[in-house]
Parts: C-alpha cells; structure tokens; sequence
C-alpha cells in the first residue's frame, strides 16, 4: 500500500521534475516528503523502485516536445486536483493509525462502512422525497380532474356543457395525467350502472384515451399489458375484444388470466368463448377468478354442456363446477357419463356436481362402480348417499363399515346415525359383532357437541 502511493506520488509530481532532475535527486525529493512512511528496510526497497521509475520517467520528459510538455502538465495539474482529496485522507488515515498496520486499516474499513451508512440514508431520504412529491402530483391531479368530471356523471349536462368539460379533460397532454383520467373513470365505472356506466364509456373514447391502453398492452412488460387489458375491459367497447383475444395464450400467466378475464367483460352473449382458443393448461386460480368476475359483474353463464368435451381436463374440472354453481339442471345427463370418465379427479367432480343439483337416479350407478373406485371417489361416493338414503341401503353401508377405510367407517357411520334410529340400532349391533371397534366413532357422533358433524 504504502509503495503504491510513492508510485502515485511520482505519477503526480511528473510535472515538477521539469526534466533537468536527474533521477537519484528525484528519489531523494520524494523520500524527503514521504521519508516517514518508509522506516527501515521498506526505504531501501523504496528507493530501488523510484530509481528505476524515475529513470523511465525523465527518459520521457527529456525526449518530449515542449507543447507535450505543456499538456502533460496541464494534465497533471488536473490529476493533482482530482487526487489531492484521496491523498488527504490517506494521509489523515495514517496519522490516527500511529504506524500500526492494523489500526491503518481498521480505520480505513470503518471510513468505508460510515460511508456505507451515508449513502443509505442519502438515498433513502431523497427516494421519499421524489415518492412523496410523486404521491402529492397524483393526489392533487385526481382531486382536479373529479372536479372537472364530477357534473358529467352525476348532472344531465347539455351539448355545450358536455363540449366544454372535454375541452378541459384534453388540456391533460402529458402521459401521467391521462393515466389518472383513466384511473378516475375506472373507479366512477364501477360504482355507476345504467346510462352513467355508458356515458363513462363514451367520453374514455372521446378523449382517445383506448390508445393509451392499447399502447400498454402492446408495448409493455406483464404488469403493463395486464393494467392495459383491465382499462379496455372496463372502460372500452365490444369491438376490442378481438384485439383481447390475442393475449389469450401469452406467455405471462398473470397476462392469460387478464385476457380471459377482459374477453369475459366484453362478450355478454358468450363469455365462455375464450375456452375454445385456449392452448396453455387452464390453472385452478384461473376458475376462481373467473366465477368471481362473474359474480361481481352480474355476468350470466351460457350453456355449458356443449363444452364439456373440451379436451383439456382442468377445463372440463372447471365447467363442471360451474355447472353446479349455477345449478344447470339440463346438464345432467351430459355430467353423468364422466362418471365414467378415465379422469378419477374429473370422475370425482362429477359426484359432487350430481350431489349438487340432486339427481339421484345415479345412485345405483355410484353403489355399482364403488369398489372399482379410488379412494377420494369413494368418499364422495358416500357423502352424496346421505342425500337419498333408502331402507335397502343399510347393507351397503353395513358393508362400508365392516370393510372400509378409517374415513369410509367414519363416514358410513355418520350417515346410519343421521338416517333413523334404526341406523342407530344397528350401530350398536355392529360394534358388538366387531367386538367393540366401532365404538369410538359411534361415540364421537352420538356426542351433542359434534351435532353439526353428524
């Protein structure tokens, strides 16, 4: 470290040498300014390497042109400048260390660390600075700009009104302004229905605000092209749903779902239409956020037995709870034959969408494919029994509990308890010819606080 710096020391005393100092007196100039930085053996170490480099340096300055002369100290000069602060510092390091090697750089490490500490504080107060001068444009913007907007959905406003207030609305030139005209029409189009909501819809057009959304959705990275799909949903008209339909199979997830979503809000007559252009796998977030859309936005489901041959299985998991959700009877018969399905999920959604909208004339078809079933089947298989419950089904539950699994028994004997106190009655017989094994559940459902298991 310390070699270094009589090297750099060398390098910005060029200018002084003025070519008539012969290398031994250059040496001796710059032991004589940093004589105390080279103790003992160091020195002479020190001064092998300034003789050599001072040799190298005036060979250069004698066989330079004046006018290079003048630049390389002009140069230098500046370097000097540039320097003289770091050289400062080493400097005031050296002094406080007290020539141990060790406190030189503990000192110079903890320099490093409080300047660490500087600039995250620095950083850190200007990034709130430009946030909350940010916060407070969009906050004073969109006070403005509902002001201005407010009469137009509230009041019946005539032609010259209406021109007026979209003459103020098209002062707004710059990008961030239209994006909180947007933002406000998004927020009135959702708490207004009827000739409002479509009034919304026709000054977002007016203003030729679709262009800044379609701009997103063409132009930007996932999270603009969602913002995009949303606005031309919410605020645009039918005729952009081809233009949606494009980012139906994009390669984002969160773009898909987006799409899917926004092709929904523009098609009333066949909001479903989407399923038949899907290539990617359909996710079960993707059905949530599909059934709330719909809920939320009083979307009418279309028929849905059509499309229940559609070959993806998550889309055919999907149909057939919406099926039951919206508990479209004329569905049945097209539901009963994926009981039959190679699908044992697909088989077992379709138990549950049957149990749902109360067909029970599969029932000897479901108590016929039990003991081919997996499982999970099996328990559904049980729960829907409990809703069309006959006489000359206790021997099939009787069965249940002689041979099932832990779930199966728990299950059966939950549906005897519940069925008559003749299920009850033959509980008990059954625990006495199973030597007491079934006692526990009988016991747990007979129990007055697990009623509302039972």
């Amino acid at each position: 470290m310390r070699i270094l710096i009589l090297v750099l020391f060398i390098g910005l005393s060029g200018g002084k040498a003025q070519g008539a100092q012969m290398p031994a007196e250059f040496v001796a100039t710059a032991l004589t300014a940093y004589g105390d930085i080279f103790p003992g053996q160091e020195q002479t170490n020190a001064i092998c390497l300034l003789e050599v480099v001072g040799q190298k340096f005036v060979k250069l300055v004698v066989q330079a042109e004046p006018a290079e002369l003048a630049e390389a100290e002009s140069e230098n000069n500046l370097i000097e400048l540039l320097w003289a602060p770091v050289d400062y510092f080493l400097a005031f390091i050296d002094k406080i260390s007290l020539g141990y090697g060790l406190l030189y750089y503990l000192a110079l490490l903890a320099c490093f660390f409080l300047f660490n500490i500087a600039s995250v504080v620095m950083v850190t107060v200007v990034s709130n600075w430009f946030f909350n001068r940010k916060e407070a444009y969009y906050k004073s913007k969109r006070k403005e700009i509902i002001e201005i907007v407010s009469p137009y959905f509230y009041d019946v406003l005539d032609p010259e009104e209406e021109a007026e207030l979209v003459e103020k609305l098209e002062k707004y030139k710059r990008l961030k302004d239209k994006q909180i005209v947007i933002d406000v029409l998004i927020e009135g189009k959702r708490n207004f229905i009827g000739e409002s909501s479509g009034k919304i819809k026709e000054l977002y057009e007016i203003l030729d605000l679709h262009k800044v959304s379609l701009r997103k959705v063409r132009m930007g990275n996932w999270y603009r092209r969602s913002i995009g799909l949303r606005e031309l949903a919410f605020l645009g008209r039918k005729g952009f749903k081809n233009e949606i339909k494009k980012y139906i199979n994009d390669d984002h997830q969160y773009v898909r779902t987006e799409a899917v979503l926004s092709y929904m809000l523009l098609d009333e007559k066949n909001p479903f239409g989407f399923l038949r252009e899907l290539k990617y796998s359909f996710v079960r977030w993707d059905s949530l956020s599909i059934y709330y859309t719909m809920y939320f936005n009083g979307i009418e489901p279309p028929p849905m037995v059509d499309m229940l041959k559609h070959p993806d299985p998550q889309v055919r998991l999907f149909l057939l709870r919406m099926i039951s959700n919206y508990n479209q009877l004329d569905a049945v018969k097209e539901v009963t034959k994926y009981l039959l399905d190679d699908d044992p999920e697909i088989r077992q959604e379709a138990v549950i969408t049957l149990r749902s909208l109360e067909y029970y004339r599969i029932k000897a078809l479901m108590k016929k494919r039990y003991a081919d079933e997996i499982e999970p089947v099996r328990m559904e298989i049980l729960r829907s029994m409990k809703h069309f419950i006959e006489d000359h089904d206790i021997t099939f539950l009787e069965e249940r509990v002689r041979k099932g699994s832990f779930g199966e028994v728990f299950e059966a004997v939950r549906i005897l308890y519940r069925f008559s106190g003749y299920g009850e009655q033959r509980l008990w017989v059954l625990n006495q010819e199973l030597q007491g094994k079934i006692e526990v559940f009988i016991k747990h459902v007979v129990e007055p606080r697990n009623k509302h298991v039972a």
